[in-house]
C-alpha cells in the first residue's frame, strides 16, 4: 500500500472514531524517519484506547501491521509506526504540553476537520 492510501485510510479511520483536531503534517524530502505524521486527540483515555484499536484493525485488514505501538495501556499518548505514516493519539490535555505540531513548522500541515 502506498503511503498515500494509509494515510488516507488512518485519517477516514480517525474521522469515523470521533477522533478530535487531526492533522496531517506531510514530512516527504523532509525526514527519513516517516512520510508523514498524523495527530489527533481524544477526549479520554478510553476514548484513545478505542481510537487505536479501530485504526489497528482497519490497517490490519489490509495486512500492514505497526513497526511499533507505545503507550496503548496507559491511552493518555498511544503512538502508531506504520513506517510511512506514524500516528500520535493524545488526550487532550497532554497534546497542549507537548506541541507536536511545533516540532515540525517548516514542514506542510494539513487540518483534516
Amino acid at each position: 500500500m502506498q503511503a498515500q492510501d494509509l494515510l488516507k485510510l488512518i485519517t477516514s479511520t480517525l474521522e469515523d472514531s470521533k477522533a478530535l483536531d487531526i492533522v496531517e503534517i506531510d514530512l516527504v524530502g523532509e525526514s527519513s524517519l516517516s512520510d508523514y505524521i498524523v495527530l489527533c486527540s481524544a477526549t479520554s483515555s478510553a476514548h484513545a484506547k478505542g481510537i487505536h484499536d479501530k485504526v489497528h484493525l482497519a490497517v490490519k485488514e489490509k495486512g500492514i501491521y505497526p513497526l511499533g505501538v507505545e503507550g496503548e495501556t496507559d491511552g493518555g499518548w498511544i503512538l502508531m509506526d506504520y513506517n510511512d505514516v506514524i500516528l500520535h493519539i493524545f488526550e487532550e490535555d497532554l497534546r497542549e504540553v507537548y506541541h507536536i505540531e511545533e516540532m515540525h513548522k517548516r514542514a506542510q500541515s494539513r487540518r483534516v476537520q
